[in-house]
């Protein structure tokens, strides 16, 4: 079974980390939601979640998967040198990583895009190398796979 873990940082988007959650638990994938910060998180929209575990419990070995739900939450989730070193070993595993919306700048500023292609929810792509922003609504370019957001037209 897959292992993924979705992170969960204050001012996380609601449907950008309960969608991949509900989805992929139904698909009978082992998820957990992990809180960055607290084990109770509030959203953009002062929706409070319970997570299953804590970001410190996480280890890139036992993962097959990362998503970084976008909103303003994604401030938070590049200045938690925790995340950081997460996302780099997963990405140096080839593991999958995942970022929505507005996470996808994290991946340009861990220079994680080079000669690669990306799409982010727009003004967000400043952070990529010259040539990597796709502009579309998926983008899956190897181990990476970015979303420009779920409201995205």
């Amino acid at each position: 079974m897959k292992k993924v873990a979705i992170l969960a940082a204050p001012g996380f988007e609601e449907i950008e980390l309960m969608a991949p959650l509900d989805i992929l638990r139904r698909l009978n994938m082992d998820v957990v939601l992990a809180g960055v910060q607290s084990d109770k998180v509030v959203s953009t929209h002062e929706v409070t979640v319970s997570t299953d575990t804590m970001l410190d419990k996480l280890h890139a070995d036992k993962l097959d998967a990362l998503i970084l739900p976008g909103g303003a939450g994604s401030w938070v989730l590049r200045d938690t040198p925790e995340v950081i070193h997460l996302v780099k070993k997963m990405h140096e595993a080839g593991k999958l990583v995942a970022a929505i919306c507005a996470a996808p700048f994290i991946l340009g500023e861990l220079d994680l895009l080079e000669g690669r292609h990306a799409t982010c929810f727009p003004g967000f792509e400043k952070s990529f190398p010259e040539g990597a922003y796709t502009g579309e609504k998926v983008t899956q370019d190897g181990n990476i796979i970015t979303a420009s957001g779920m409201a995205q037209s």
